[in-house]
């Protein structure tokens, strides 16, 4: 892996903060298949049962779009970014899906500045803004390292199921003005890596993904920072968060 300057994070991250999600994603399989699989064996307290332990779509009206807020920032970046990423949700025909019944979704990305539709996905089970941020940030990690995308995958894979890689606590949050119960996930990946010292900051990056069954499609927030080696200070952060349900 090869270390890069700020100058480098900002021309490698300044188009990733315009484009869009990268068809990266559905290239194993089909976009269905990925948005669509269930994450088998999930261990007791760890970060992947906390996010995947229960049905993300199981209240969605049969139609209906989420409206996230996204935002880009941190000193890596001349000036922050700031859109919406919107998924479009269409419950399938029990023709169309078989045995179980799940929803089309169509996911258009930063709308406001540089709009780009992909999909649709099948998603039966969970919120695919999780698969949004996971691409979105592996790709952030290859382009300003020069390491490889499949490696930052499993190393996150491998964590995510590793309960004592886990913070999860009971939290409460505030949406439209009412208090609702959630639940707080948080993990550091590559904190033990092998490769520590060619990772900079992502060495101590924390996720944090907020659930609550009170928040349609149950994902609240998404969010991942990455802290600057040298002064602490916020080099890179990205969040999804919630905004609205239309019907």
């Amino acid at each position: 892996m090869m270390q890069a300057t700020t100058k480098a994070w900002r021309r490698l991250l300044l188009p990733l903060a315009a484009v869009t999600l990268l068809p990266a994603i559905l290239v194993t399989g089909t976009g269905a298949e990925a948005a669509s699989v269930k994450l088998n064996g999930l261990v007791p307290g760890s970060a992947a049962e906390g996010i995947y332990g229960a049905t993300h779509l199981a209240a969605m009206p049969d139609e209906a779009e989420l409206v996230y807020d996204y935002h880009f920032e941190g000193t890596a970046l001349e000036k922050p970014f700031s859109d919406d990423v919107l998924l479009d949700f269409h419950r399938q025909t029990a023709s169309q899906a078989g045995e179980t019944a799940g929803f089309d979704v169509e996911l258009t990305i930063f709308p406001q500045t540089r709009k780009q539709t992909v999909g649709p996905l099948t998603a039966t089970a969970y919120n695919p803004i999780l698969l949004v941020f996971f691409q979105r940030d592996v790709t952030h990690m290859s382009n300003g390292t020069g390491g490889n995308q499949h490696y930052f995958r499993n190393v996150i894979r491998h964590v995510m199921q590793d309960p004592e890689g886990a913070e999860i606590e009971e939290i409460t949050i505030e949406l439209n003005g009412q208090k609702l119960a959630a639940r707080q996930i948080s993990f550091r990946p590559f904190l033990a890596d092998d490769h520590r010292a060619q990772l900079r900051g992502f060495a101590e990056k924390t996720y944090r993904v907020i659930v609550s069954d009170q928040v349609p499609g149950s994902v609240y927030e998404v969010r991942s920072e990455t802290p600057d080696e040298k002064t602490g200070e916020v080099m890179l952060r990205e969040t999804y968060r919630f905004r609205e349900i239309r019907q």
